[in-house]
């Protein structure tokens, strides 16, 4: 981490939950903070008004309590700090800025191709600085930055499992490479990982507490979310469901399905504009089609391997596949119909597409993971 003091520095541990309190309802009391930490009031009184001293939250309105005295509304100050997130892959780029609330400021995506990690570099800090300079935002209100790739993790910070898609942007330290591009606090992210939160503090509006997102990308993976929380297992690497298919086999990614419309119909999009995409698969239904008979089986499997481990009250279906696929996929993963495991029964979860208005979910979840981390810079 860079040796720069920010507003947030010295936040303790119950301040911090107070803070991810008053995120995810907006508004409460002191007596209503007091029973979502499980501390008494006198102790939540103290930790608010040293909050309140240095501008991190603010007091509203007055409540009229059904008994006892009115209750003092608090809210967070949205402008106190900002969290950048960053989705990087050899395909496109995207930057979306968080206010302290977690409301969207601003996004920027630009198309690839990005062969090198020195145009990721020069992208990043370009698109950074626009965004930044365009909303109003000094340097120093930047509380961090999430940058999700594709990559596994191993022992120490400075060492990454990139993908293949992007095994060419391996570095001796890709994490103090990106402190030095973005001047702050860094934490990367696998891509999955940080879709799953993006999904948690955007999406998810029917609030379950323990789901499953399936991310179809070029490879396959998953992030977990259990009690509202993502599960990262050992060195962050829980929910790698690709390892579950042999590399020799298909599987049901964007990659593969790039790879059979070109083999049976010839010329694809170049890249992976959704928007494209889908126009040529409206154009050629046949061609999809068949591809959904071989990757539908595919997926069935691996998600009733993650129910049967898991139990998650839902699956999400996210990724950069675009939308008409995911969607053609869901049916799928009903596994009365689909049954995978040849009259296996596990209890069915909620099949569900992500619910987020944001361009990219993994952006987005990427800088919610910044927000999500206080206290805690430090270890960036």
């Amino acid at each position: 981490m860079l040796n720069k003091r920010g507003p947030l520095d010295g936040i303790g541990h119950t301040q911090a939950a107070v803070l991810k309190h008053l995120r995810r309802k907006g508004i409460a009391s002191r007596a209503e903070l007091a029973d979502l930490c499980g501390v008494t009031q006198a102790a939540v009184s103290m930790m608010t008004r040293d909050l309140i001293e240095r501008g991190i939250i603010m007091q509203g309105a007055r409540r009229q309590s059904q008994r006892g005295a009115p209750h003092i509304d608090l809210m967070l100050c949205e402008t106190i700090g900002y969290a950048l997130g960053v989705h990087a892959n050899s395909y496109s780029l995207t930057l979306t800025l968080l206010d302290f609330c977690g409301n969207r400021i601003g996004e920027q995506q630009v198309e690839g191709p990005y062969a090198t990690f020195s145009d990721v570099q020069t992208t990043i800090k370009t698109l950074k600085a626009e965004l930044l300079a365009s909303n109003g935002i000094d340097d120093h209100l930047l509380i961090g930055a999430g940058v999700a790739m594709p990559t596994r993790f191993r022992h120490g910070t400075a060492f990454l499992d990139l993908a293949e898609e992007v095994v060419a942007w391996a570095g001796s330290d890709l994490a103090s490479t990106l402190r030095e591009t973005l001047d702050c606090p860094v934490m990367i992210e696998n891509d999955a990982n940080a879709a799953a939160m993006g999904e948690l503090a955007l999406g998810n509006t029917t609030e379950h507490d323990n789901f499953a997102y399936l991310y179809l990308s070029e490879g396959i993976g998953s992030g977990i979310i259990i009690g509202k929380e993502l599960y990262r297992g050992n060195l962050g690497n829980a929910g790698e469901i690709g390892a579950l298919r042999a590399r020799g086999l298909s599987r049901p990614s964007f990659d593969d399905l790039a790879a059979w419309c070109k083999e049976h119909h010839g010329n694809i999009p170049k890249g992976r504009s959704s928007d494209q995409w889908t126009a040529y698969l409206q154009a050629n239904p046949t061609v999809l089609d068949a591809w959904l008979r071989k990757a539908g089986p595919e997926l069935a499997t691996l998600a009733f391997v993650v129910t049967a481990v898991l139990a998650p009250s839902a699956i999400y279906i996210g990724g950069t596949l675009p939308r008409l696929v995911r969607e053609k996929l869901a049916p799928w993963l009903d596994f009365s119909t689909s049954n995978p495991f040849d009259g296996a029964r596990v209890i069915q979860p909620d099949i569900r597409l992500p619910q987020i208005s944001a361009v990219d979910a993994v952006a987005f979840g990427a800088a919610a993971m910044i927000l999500h981390s206080v206290p805690g810079n430090s270890g960036l």
